[in-house]
């Protein structure tokens, strides 16, 4: 987030007045450390051709990005739309332009009570391949699991129901989804309203592959963790034409991107705040991704 004042939302406490004082030094320093993880996975494997983010306020911060990225070498193009959330944050995607070419893009909103974010949904071309995109924040559990579980159901109703008009209308669509689902891919939401299986066998049935769901939330295992408990919300969602031996193919299962610079000394995601206490962490959820090839 930004440090100027957003009428329209609330982000009082994102501000240099405020108690957690967010100024533009800690800003920039965000920027940059964002950038230095995109550039860092970059060096072991390629630098990565999308990049789905969450918590992003508006355009600015999504062009601050782009710049720190282009200066440790890493050019990006990106894709935005602001949503109702009331806290001002939506989703958005990082792309580059030599490997991933936009056809069209537009933001759903999730048919829910209370406001929250869009679904980003992209279509385009993935080194030769047509793809479709769905960057995702799911509504998040304050509240209680059992109060707030059929908010997560109801965006994950939606999609599926939006995956399976796109292979309907372009049966050779490659489906992504990525993005922080607040629940883990054995849960409901994820599992069997989405149909995200966890073996290929049945991937061919549903559509839909979780190559994280293998992944057990034990100790060290997962990309967030709360209450002392390791959990894997953050998940990149592939249809099982990724499983095929034709065009790009998943190598691998979904891995998780834990460096020691990115944790604190109990081994967890190092936060930015916690709290209004400033920590100096990247984010409070360290990054998943896959390898196509």
């Amino acid at each position: 987030m930004d440090i100027e004042d957003d009428p329209s939302a609330l982000d009082e406490d994102m501000l240099p007045l405020a108690d957690k004082n967010w100024d533009h030094e800690k800003y920039c320093k965000k920027l940059r450390d964002i950038a230095h993880v995109v550039s860092d996975l970059g060096n072991k494997h390629d630098v990565p051709a999308l990049l789905g983010l969450a918590e992003v306020e508006n355009r600015t911060v999504l062009k601050d990005l782009v710049e720190e990225c282009r200066n440790v070498g890493v050019e990006y193009e990106f894709c935005h739309y602001d949503s109702s959330d009331e806290r001002g944050v939506d989703v958005a995607l990082l792309y580059r332009r030599d490997l991933f070419e936009i056809q069209r893009s537009r933001a759903i909103t999730p048919k829910l009570d209370n406001p929250t974010r869009d679904i980003l949904a992209v279509w385009g071309n993935l080194c030769g391949e047509d793809v479709f995109l769905a960057v995702v924040h799911f509504p998040s559990r304050i509240g209680g699991v059992k109060f707030t579980e059929h908010r997560r159901v109801e965006c994950c109703n939606q999609l599926r129901e939006l995956i399976d008009s796109v292979k309907r209308e372009e049966p050779h669509r490659r489906i992504i989804v990525m993005g922080d689902m607040n629940d883990n891919p054995r849960d409901k939401s994820v599992r069997d309203v989405l149909g995200a299986e966890r073996n290929s066998v049945n991937a061919l049935a549903s559509g839909l592959y979780n190559p994280f769901a293998k992944i057990l939330r034990r100790a060290y295992r997962g990309s967030s963790v709360y209450q002392g408990e390791w959990n894997l919300y953050d998940n990149i969602i592939l249809s099982w034409d990724f499983l095929s031996d034709e065009g790009l193919q998943l190598s691998g299962r979904g891995a998780i991107f834990k460096q020691n610079y990115l944790l604190d000394k109990k081994h967890h995601p190092l936060p930015t705040y916690k709290g209004v206490e400033y920590c100096s962490g990247v984010s409070d959820h360290l990054p998943v991704y896959v390898v196509l090839q």
